[in-house]
């Protein structure tokens, strides 16, 4: 009970230290941007670990677990701020970060996948639902 303990602690002091072992980041580029024009600047970042899938509407980049060390998060922050300015009107740039265990350590994944919203609500004029309409509605 001891070690397992321990290996809890260990792994909440490298979340909150933001010191993984590893990490791995999965991004998803439409085809019809000019983003994937990007997918080779990920092979710099991860020295090569990594596959791309080309889709019917877009191309996967996914990298394996790559330690730390090896993997360039400057230049990783770089490329998302990137995709983030070239990234068309229409788009909206999902982000998110998640730890999870990996190896008997801990793994920081990426993920950042530019979506369509179904919606497409103008900016000026548009009407705003009101707390009282959706927690009104039937359940």
């Amino acid at each position: 009970m001891g070690t397992r303990i321990f290996n809890s602690l260990i792994r909440y002091w490298k979340r909150t230290t933001n010191r993984p072992d590893y990490r791995q980041a999965y991004v998803k580029l439409p085809l019809d941007t000019g983003l994937p024009r990007l997918a080779h600047e990920f092979e710099k970042i991860c020295e090569g670990q990594l596959d791309r899938v080309p889709q019917r509407d877009s191309v996967v980049v996914e990298t394996d677990f790559v330690s730390d060390a090896r993997f360039d998060s400057d230049a990783f922050a770089e490329l998302v701020d990137e995709i983030r300015d070239s990234c068309p009107e229409v788009y909206v740039l999902y982000a998110s970060t998640k730890w999870r265990r990996h190896g008997g350590g801990v793994a920081k994944t990426h993920t950042v996948v530019p979506v369509k919203p179904l919606f497409l609500v103008a900016e000026r004029g548009a009407e705003s639902v009101s707390r009282e309409q959706v927690s009104g509605r039937p359940r």
